[in-house]
């Protein structure tokens, strides 16, 4: 009897010690909170020179299609410059790089490894397919019209969010985080939303009246919090699973 029952002990040994090596190597949170900061910053770079309303749509960079005013100056979102495009350009690729970062200090301090690199090659990877399937790429560089994204959804400017929301499933794969990957779907859902709709519709009726040359803030920080909230729930979760452990 005892013979037999070695086997099973064993085998829930190993299987509870490969899943405090998972909890231990998890560090989903930090990418959550980093770019929901990042998502929240980009509002600066979201305000308008007018609020005239709209005679055209007018890219201005790779990802930041605006509109412009029928006076002359642009209406929300972007301003008048690329300044947000070039936001993007960094703070996504300097994201991930600082995420792959945390990754390796995590395996020094905790001798864990985690896989994180498939993860930041795919938000890069990504990102670099929606600024190539943007009008100005295209015109640019002769790509297939074809490739163009629908109007409705890169006009506010926001696709970033989607590169974001995308790349959260190769990471919860990684991470074989069923909580991930349900918040990823979530996430998913709340960039669509920013990316096809104005927030800003509903933030009036909650008392928040935004000021005309920045209606892209509310669909930038309901993203950003998604975002940020999230990874602190799970930064918190972490800290009390090791406390609870101890």
């Amino acid at each position: 009897m005892m013979e037999a029952e070695e086997p099973a002990q064993l085998l829930a040994a190993a299987t509870r010690a490969a899943k405090r090596t998972r909890e231990a190597r998890r560090g989903f949170w930090f990418p959550l909170v980093l770019f929901g900061i990042i998502v929240i910053g980009a509002a600066p770079w979201y305000r308008a020179t007018t609020a005239t309303g709209c005679a055209q749509v007018v890219q201005v960079g790779p990802l930041v299609e605006i509109c412009h005013a029928h006076d002359p100056g642009f209406g929300v979102p972007g301003g008048d410059s690329g300044d947000a495009t070039l936001y993007w350009l960094i703070a996504v690729v300097l994201g991930y790089a600082v995420t792959v970062a945390f990754y390796q200090w995590r395996r020094f301090r905790t001798g864990v490894a985690g896989r994180v690199l498939p993860y930041a090659l795919a938000g890069v990877v990504l990102f670099a397919l929606a600024v190539l399937a943007t009008p100005t790429a295209t015109q640019r560089w002769s790509l297939d019209p074809l490739a163009h994204l629908p109007g409705d959804l890169v006009l506010r400017g926001l696709t970033p969010l989607l590169v974001i929301a995308l790349a959260l499933f190769v990471l919860a794969r990684l991470e074989r985080s069923l909580p991930l990957t349900a918040f990823a779907a979530l996430f998913l859902v709340v960039a669509l939303v920013s990316n096809l709709y104005d927030v800003e519709n509903q933030t009036a009726s909650l008392g928040w009246t935004t000021p005309q040359d920045s209606t892209m803030v509310p669909n930038l920080w309901l993203s950003g919090f998604t975002l940020l909230l999230g990874g602190i729930g799970f930064g918190l979760a972490v800290v009390a699973r090791s406390r609870g452990r101890r």
